[in-house]
C-alpha cells in the first residue's frame, strides 16, 4: 500500500505539472486565436467603412456631373437664364444645389448666384484650377472631391460640363451633407467605439506610418505614441506576433497581436489575468479529482463494469440525447446497417421500427418521405451511403441544411462515432429542426434590406449587390435600368404627401409586377429606383412594353395616373465598364426620356 501511495502522489503532481503546460500551451493558442480574430474584424470593419466611402463618393460625383450637365441643358434652352442670378438661384433651389457658376470658352466666371465671383477665372486659387484641364478638351465633364471653398471656408463638391453647343462651361456646386454626415460616422474613433469586444480585450488604432493613436475605447490614450502607452514600438510593432505587453491605464500583464491595413496599425490587447484565474480555477479541479482518484482507484479495480452494463450506459446516453433531435440514428458503414435511437412523423414510418434495417436503402426511403421535391436530390446526394466514409474522411462532423415536406427547414448532421485510419466506420446521423431559426434570419434581412414604403430593396441592397457585380469577374449579362417617376413634387406639393406616397407605391408596384422575375427593382431615393435585370435585349423590349402598358392602366384613390421615365444599359454593350459607369449612361438615356416627356407635355420642369 505504501508503494501504491507513492506511486499516487508522483502521479497526481506529475499530472498537475502536465496540465499546467497543457493549460498555458492552450491558453496562448487561445489568445492569439481570439486576437486574430478581433484583429480581423476590425480590419474588415475599417476596411468596408473605406470601401462605402469610395462607392458612395464616386456615385456622388456621378450624380453632380448629371446634374451639371441638366443645368447646362437648361441654360441652352433658356439662354436669358444665363445672366439672370434670381433665376439661376431658382434653379438651384429646384434641384437641391447650393451654387451655379457660368464660365466662358477661356475659364473665365461671367455670371454666378454669387456675383462676387464674377470674373475670377481657372488661375484664380489652386482649387478652382483643378478644372484647368477642361480648357483643352471639351469632352471632359469633372467632379471635385469634397474640398473646403475658398472663400468661404465650408466642404463642397464641385462638377463642371461643357454646354451642348461648347461656347460655356457650366458649375454647380453642392455641400455633400450625407456623405460629410457618413465620414464622420466612419471616423476610427467612432468606429472603434462601436466594435463589439469582450471586458478583458481593448482594442487601439494608430497611424501606420507614426503609431500615433487616434482610435480606442480610453479616450485619454488618443493622440499618444504607441510606444508611450505600451512596451510596443515602431521597430517591434509586427504582424502576426503575439506579444507580450503592458497597457496604460489596465492592472496586469496583457497579450497582444497585431495587423496592419494601408493606413492603420490595429493592436488587440487581451488580459493574462483571465487566463491565469481561469488555470488556477482547473489546477485546482484536477487537484481535487487527482486526490479523490486516489482514495477511490482500488475500489475501481475491483469493480470493474462489464462489458454489457458499459453498452447499456452507453445506451441510455444515446436515449438521453434524442430528446432534442427529430431523428437520431446509428450506421454501420462497414455491415451497412441503421439503428434507431429515435424518430418522429414521417421519419419514423420510413424506418418502420427499432430493429436494425440496410443502411443505404432506409436513407433513401427516409429522403423520399421527408423532403421536398426541390431539395430531394439533393438530400439523395449528401445521404448516399456508398461514399459517406470517403466524404468523411479526417472529419468529426459534416452538415446540410434541407427544406422537408412538412416540418420546414431541417439540419441534419452525419457524425463521426467510431473510425479506422481517419476514415468513419460508424457515423451518428441526427436531424433538427431549425424552420424558426430560418425564418429569423429571413425576417433579419428583410428588415435591413427592403424599403418599408415601396416594398422594394433599399439602398443598402443596391450598394452590397452593385459591388458584387463590381468584383465578379464573370458571370451572366444584365441589364441597368434607371427609373425616375414624374411629377411627385407637384403631387407632394398639390395634393400632399399621402398621395405622393401613393404615386411611389403604385410606381413600384407595376414595376415589381413586370421585372422582378427576371431579377431585382431598388428603390434608391425619393423618387428614383434602379432594376437589375436578368434577360437578353428582345425579352427586355417585351418586358418594357409590359411595364408601359402597367404604367398606363394604372389608377390611384388620391392619384388618377403616373408616369414614369427610364431608361437601360445592356453590360454587353457596355464591356469593360464598371457598374458606375453603366450607372451613368442609364441615368443619361433616363434624362432624356424624362426630358422628352416634359416637353411633349409642355411642362416647365423648373415648377415640377
Amino acid at each position: 500500500m505504501r508503494m501504491v501511495y507513492v506511486t499516487a502522489a508522483i502521479t497526481a503532481a506529475t499530472m498537475l505539472l502536465l496540465q499546467f503546460g497543457i493549460l498555458t500551451f492552450n491558453n496562448t493558442r487561445e489568445a492569439k486565436s481570439t486576437t486574430n480574430a478581433y484583429v480581423s474584424q476590425t480590419k474588415s470593419v475599417i476596411e468596408a467603412n473605406k470601401r462605402e466611402e469610395e462607392v458612395l463618393l464616386a456615385s456622388l460625383k456621378d450624380d453632380y456631373i448629371i446634374l451639371s450637365k441638366a443645368v447646362a441643358y437648361y441654360l441652352d434652352n433658356y439662354p436669358s437664364a444665363t445672366y439672370d442670378d434670381a433665376e439661376l438661384r431658382k434653379i438651384c433651389s429646384l434641384m437641391s444645389i447650393d451654387e451655379i457658376h457660368i464660365f466662358d470658352e477661356n475659364g473665365v466666371i461671367i455670371s454666378s448666384t454669387n456675383t462676387d465671383y464674377i470674373g475670377m477665372s481657372f488661375s484664380s486659387g489652386e482649387q478652382i484650377s483643378y478644372f484647368t484641364p477642361m480648357l483643352y478638351d471639351k469632352t471632359l465633364s469633372m467632379c471635385q472631391d469634397v474640398t473646403p471653398n475658398t472663400a468661404e471656408n465650408k466642404p463642397m463638391m464641385y462638377a463642371m460640363t461643357w454646354n451642348e453647343s461648347g461656347t460655356q462651361m457650366v458649375q454647380i456646386g453642392v455641400e455633400p451633407v450625407r456623405f460629410i454626415k457618413q465620414l464622420k460616422e466612419h471616423d476610427i474613433q467612432e468606429t472603434v467605439k462601436k466594435i463589439a469586444i469582450d471586458n478583458d480585450a481593448s482594442v487601439i488604432v494608430a497611424k501606420a506610418d507614426t503609431l500615433e493613436v487616434v482610435g480606442s475605447k480610453n479616450e485619454a490614450l488618443l493622440t499618444k505614441n504607441l510606444s508611450e502607452v505600451t512596451s510596443l514600438n515602431k521597430d517591434s510593432a509586427k504582424e502576426g506576433f503575439l506579444y507580450w505587453t503592458t497597457l496604460s491605464g489596465k492592472v496586469g500583464n496583457h497579450f497582444c497581436n497585431i495587423g496592419f491595413t494601408e493606413d492603420y496599425c490595429i493592436c488587440i490587447f487581451l488580459s493574462h489575468n483571465t487566463f491565469l484565474d481561469r488555470t488556477l480555477q482547473s489546477l485546482l479541479i484536477v487537484g481535487a479529482y487527482l486526490l479523490l482518484a486516489s482514495f477511490v482507484i482500488i475500489i475501481i479495480f475491483k469493480r470493474l463494469f462489464s462489458s454489457r452494463e458499459q453498452n447499456t450506459q452507453h445506451l441510455q446516453v444515446f436515449q438521453s440525447m434524442s430528446e432534442i433531435y427529430y431523428s437520431l440514428h446509428l450506421l454501420d458503414l462497414k455491415n451497412n446497417t441503421a439503428m434507431e435511437y429515435s424518430s418522429r412523423n414521417q421519419v419514423k414510418d420510413a424506418f418502420g421500427g427499432p430493429e436494425s434495417k440496410k443502411a443505404d436503402s432506409t436513407m433513401i426511403g427516409i429522403m423520399k418521405a421527408t423532403m421536398s421535391d426541390e431539395y430531394l436530390e439533393r438530400g439523395l446526394a449528401f445521404t448516399d451511403i456508398t461514399t459517406l466514409a470517403e466524404r468523411m474522411r479526417g472529419k468529426k462532423i459534416i452538415s446540410m441544411e434541407l427544406l422537408g415536406k412538412n416540418v420546414g427547414w431541417i439540419r441534419m448532421s452525419f457524425v463521426t462515432f467510431e473510425e479506422e485510419n481517419g476514415v468513419p466506420t460508424k457515423v451518428i446521423i441526427a436531424t433538427q429542426i431549425i424552420d424558426e431559426e430560418k425564418k429569423a434570419a429571413e425576417s433579419l434581412y428583410l428588415k435591413s434590406h427592403v424599403d418599408e414604403l415601396s416594398g422594394c430593396f433599399n439602398r443598402r441592397a443596391y450598394n452590397v449587390d452593385t459591388l458584387e457585380l463590381d468584383e465578379r469577374k464573370e458571370g451572366k449579362e444584365f441589364i441597368y435600368i434607371s427609373f425616375d417617376v414624374n411629377g411627385l413634387k407637384t403631387i407632394n406639393d398639390t395634393l400632399g404627401h399621402e398621395a405622393g406616397d401613393e404615386l411611389i407605391f403604385g410606381a413600384a408596384e407595376c414595376m415589381k409586377k413586370v421585372f422582378s422575375k427576371h431579377g431585382k427593382i431598388y428603390r434608391t431615393g425619393g423618387d428614383e429606383f434602379v432594376g437589375i435585370i436578368e434577360a437578353d435585349e428582345p425579352t427586355m423590349q417585351e418586358l418594357c412594353a409590359a411595364f408601359d402598358e402597367e404604367i398606363a392602366n394604372w389608377n390611384g384613390n388620391f392619384v388618377k395616373g403616373i408616369s414614369v421615365s427610364y431608361g437601360y444599359v445592356s453590360s454587353s454593350d457596355a464591356k469593360g465598364l464598371s457598374v458606375l459607369e453603366i450607372t451613368a449612361l442609364a441615368d443619361k438615356k433616363m434624362y432624356e426620356s424624362k426630358s422628352e416627356y416634359y416637353k411633349k407635355k409642355g411642362i416647365d420642369r423648373r415648377r415640377t
